[in-house]
């Protein structure tokens, strides 16, 4: 019987402290609520002059603002949102230094040294030459075919005899070729320029990347 009462007290101080452990927390619960609601907005109105609210005004949390307690305190600083342009200008920003980075990647992989881009510009533009060389070749052969056929069809006028159908459909052909033959030429000076400005930027990209190259 005694156990039996022992027990009983146990349960019954446990249920007490339980019991008031529980009002404690029921009491505190709202005060703590409260208490983490009381905070604060300070920004600067359109007089430039500091205010402290329990609400901001859309314009103004645009500006930037502080989250603060009562006392004063600073929870969180909220920068200003940036315009369009200012972002735009980040992001223009941001792409002009992805573009070095790559750039400047691409170029330490490839080369070791200014000389060796000097070098690779070399080759490209003796390629390039060489191609043009030909054309021009291949063009001055297309004009003396079209002279020689021009020649033959004067031949005929001079006798009073028609011009045959055979020597004015070559001749078209031929100045079909030459007229390709010459955009051809053209492309590969465009090109040959275009190439030779591109090595001279990627040395001059070197040389600031890795100085005394």
């Amino acid at each position: 019987m005694k156990l039996i009462k022992r027990l009983s007290n146990k349960q019954t101080l446990s249920s007490l402290l339980q019991a008031g452990v529980l009002g404690v927390c029921i009491t505190l619960a709202p005060a703590l609520s409260q208490a983490a609601e009381r905070v604060l907005y300070r920004y600067v109105n359109e007089k430039g002059v500091k205010v402290m609210n329990h609400s901001i005004p859309p314009e103004y949390a645009q500006k930037g603002y502080e989250v603060v307690t009562p006392s004063g305190k600073v929870i969180k600083v909220v920068p200003p949102a940036i315009s369009r342009e200012e972002a735009a200008k980040r992001n223009a920003q941001k792409a002009e230094a992805d573009r070095l980075a790559e750039w400047d990647a691409k170029l330490t992989r490839r080369y070791s040294r200014v000389a060796d881009i000097e070098a690779a510009k070399k080759r490209k533009l003796q390629e390039l030459e060489g191609n043009i060389t030909i054309l021009e070749g291949n063009l001055r052969g297309l004009k003396s075919q079209v002279a020689q056929q021009q020649g033959r069809a004067a031949d005929s006028e001079r006798a009073g005899r028609q011009v045959p159908e055979a020597v004015i459909n070559t001749i078209k052909a031929l100045e079909e070729e030459v007229a390709i033959t010459e955009f051809q030429i053209s492309q590969r000076r465009e090109e040959y320029n275009e190439i030779a400005a591109r090595f001279d930027r990627d040395i001059e990209r070197f040389r600031v990347i890795r100085p005394g190259s």
